[in-house]
């Protein structure tokens, strides 16, 4: 098959204009408040009752009239004769008149002629009377009749999703059938030789389908029924009769993968063979390679195969799609935060970026995307701002509008600095007191910059400082930022070169990277390890009277940068590279040996405003904890201090 060029690429919005012509909801129908949880509303609704329908007490008591008690005070009590009761569901037998009491149960009616309750607490019964010893207002803990609704009262609008506020409501009012809009079936493929469905094996090239459980998720999320259909080969006849087969089933169908312009990718050729056409790419990134067509009258989208780019354009395209056909008016739920970071933008295409939404004393929207190909873009981000193609770029401490994926709660401890297994072992422990904990593993440059900037609850880092061989401090001092962070002592760790099994390059120490036969995999610059690697090797350089980037040049793998321990280790256990520097601990995970270097001290940092912010004070009570130093001891390589979790002041802090 031929190679296909993208056609003009159309703006999305234009796309869903478009589209609109041809959906709208199926229908509607009617259900039981049992099974309406989730549906979409296809009716207004109005109060068919006064709710509630009769004045009812609020507590347990005594109905008077206010006046009878308007002095009545601890040490001069009223009193008042006892008439009768009434209990809930009962209808009074009797009224209330000058003197009298009549005693109410929780949510019973009030008896005519009274107009207040009295509290049980604030009377003692004496002899077929009561004493008051306390006054009430007209109308003190009444539910007056109506207070609630009215008859005829506007009280839920058409297009709304019933959750279980709504079923309450519906309910409380006598509602027992509710007319709802049908809900759309939507078919769910993946397509590519390289898929494999989650729980089998792997092979080297093949990955697992994501895209298809997760666009399956966001369709169940926003209310419609969705089935995932599987994973289809790059095969035209099978794609071809898998979809013809689903639009007799279904009244949307949604394929990612295969829709970009290379000779395999095959969902453009045979949508267009089926159908019409309607967009063949789309103005955004990420999200560029997307199919849009009508066959036989259902619309029919093709998402690319990365996986945030699928999820973005699900979610820009397909949910919104999907909520008109389910007839839904529920909007996104958005607020605006201050962007941490400049951000360079394609031109001419809308950029959705999705960021971490940090709660500070205005809201901040940290970046989370690496790459539309890695899903933990998505797993660190709260929601996504969307950058119109006229700019090339945006500047920290602009503001936007984020839409959140949903309305969970905002993270309640944000972590930003070093990948290490030590700290990710910590957190998930210390997690377990937590609603919604957030690890963004950027490096140990950049999280000390976000602990400075006020961005990072908790930061790890190990960075070492040349001149004086220590660690951490020395790049405190250096940015000026004594009176903005805290350090907090941490553990060692063993860092030294990664090798395969039995060593079988003969791999010693850093010389031989500078070997015809070694391939080396580094790690991302603003990292500790790569600190702590250019720093071996400028003494080498030095040796040998030539200069750093001379060396470097002669290092195979250089400039491949991994951004994790576990990325180095994998590498090597896979024969992409001989050696890397990364942690003992990581080496023994994949059955790689270790070539210890160095001792590394890996420590916290702490914005002096969050000291006092309460699950960063229980962390650090828990670092201080036996319990975690046996976490870290479980670890090879890895070390509690023996002052873990002591506080320092960078002010008063002295090598």
């Amino acid at each position: 098959m031929s190679r296909k060029i993208f056609h003009r690429l159309r703006d999305i919005d234009d796309v869903l204009n478009e589209l609109s012509a041809y959906v709208r909801p199926l229908g509607v129908e009617e259900v039981e408040i049992s099974d309406a949880l989730g549906r979409v509303l296809a009716e207004d609704i109005l109060s068919p009752i006064t709710l509630p329908p009769f004045d009812r007490s609020s507590v347990d008591g005594y109905a008077v009239r206010a006046s009878d008690v308007a002095l009545a005070e601890e040490y001069s009590p009223i009193r008042l004769a006892l008439k009768g009761h009434v209990d809930v569901g009962e209808v009074p037998s009797c009224s209330v008149d000058k003197g009298e009491a009549v005693e109410v149960m929780t949510g019973a009616a009030i008896p005519p002629g009274a107009d207040a309750v009295v509290m049980e607490e604030f009377v003692d019964r004496v002899n077929g009377s009561i004493l008051v010893y306390r006054s009430v207002a007209s109308g003190e803990n009444i539910f007056e009749a109506g207070s609630d609704f009215v008859l005829g009262e506007f009280v839920l609008k058409r297009g709304i999703r019933l959750g279980f506020k709504e079923i309450g409501i519906l309910s409380a009012l006598g509602v027992k059938r509710v007319r709802v809009y049908i809900r759309p079936k939507v078919a769910v493929f993946s397509t590519g030789n390289e898929l494999q469905e989650p729980g089998n094996d792997l092979r080297i090239g093949q990955v697992y389908d994501c895209n298809g459980p997760l666009v399956r998720a966001l369709l169940k999320e926003v209310g419609c029924s969705a089935d995932y259909l599987g994973i289809i080969p790059d095969d035209v006849g099978v794609l071809k009769s898998e979809i013809i087969r689903a639009l007799d089933r279904y009244d949307l169908i949604v394929i990612s993968g295969g829709t970009s312009a290379g000779e395999h990718d095959i969902v453009y050729h045979v949508l267009g063979e089926l159908g019409e056409i309607l967009a063949h790419g789309l103005k955004t990134k990420p999200g560029k390679p997307t199919v849009i067509a009508m066959v036989k009258g259902k619309p029919v989208i093709g998402l690319p195969g990365h996986p945030v780019s699928a999820a973005i354009i699900a979610l820009r395209l397909v949910i919104p799609l999907v909520k008109r056909l389910l007839g839904l008016r529920e909007e996104s739920l958005m607020l605006r935060a201050m962007i941490t970071r400049d951000i360079s933008l394609e031109r001419g295409k809308l950029n959705v970026i999705p960021v971490a939404v940090l709660s500070r004393e205005e809201l901040l929207a940290y970046p989370t995307f690496r790459g539309s190909g890695l899903i933990s873009s998505l797993l660190r981000a709260d929601g996504y701002i969307e950058v119109a193609g006229d700019r090339e770029r945006i500047s920290r401490g602009e503001t936007f509008p984020v839409t959140l994926f949903n309305p969970r709660e905002l993270p309640d401890l944000v972590f930003i600095g070093s990948h290490c297994p030590g700290v990710e072992r910590l957190l998930r422990r210390f997690s377990r007191e937590l609603t919604n904990p957030r690890l963004i593993f950027v490096g140990s440059t950049e999280g000390l910059l976000s602990a400075i900037r006020g961005e990072a609850d908790l930061a790890g880092a190990h960075l070492l400082d040349e001149a004086t061989g220590s660690y951490n401090i020395p790049y405190i001092k250096m940015y000026k930022a004594e009176e903005r962070v805290f350090l907090v002592r941490g553990y060692l760790r063993r860092q030294g070169l990664i090798v395969a099994k039995g060593n079988p390059k003969r791999i010693k120490g850093f010389e031989d990277l500078l070997r015809d036969d070694i391939k080396f995999i580094n790690r991302n610059r603003g990292s500790g390890t790569r600190i702590l690697l250019d720093m071996r090797l400028r003494e080498i350089a030095r040796k040998r009277g030539m200069s750093f980037q001379e060396l470097i040049s002669q290092i195979k793998g250089y400039r491949l940068e991994a951004r994790t321990h576990t990325a180095v280790a994998l590498a090597i256990a896979q024969g992409k590279a001989d050696v890397g520097l990364g942690i003992e601990c990581m080496a023994k995970l994949y059955d790689l040996d270790f070539i210890p270097v160095a001792e590394e001290e890996y420590d916290f940092l702490i914005p002096r405003s969050r000291l006092n912010y309460a699950p960063v004070k229980r962390f650090l009570d828990f670092l201080g904890t036996e319990e975690a130093r046996e976490l870290l001891n479980e670890l090879p390589g890895i070390t509690p201090r023996d002052d873990m979790g002591t506080l320092v002041d960078p002010l008063s802090y002295s090598s």
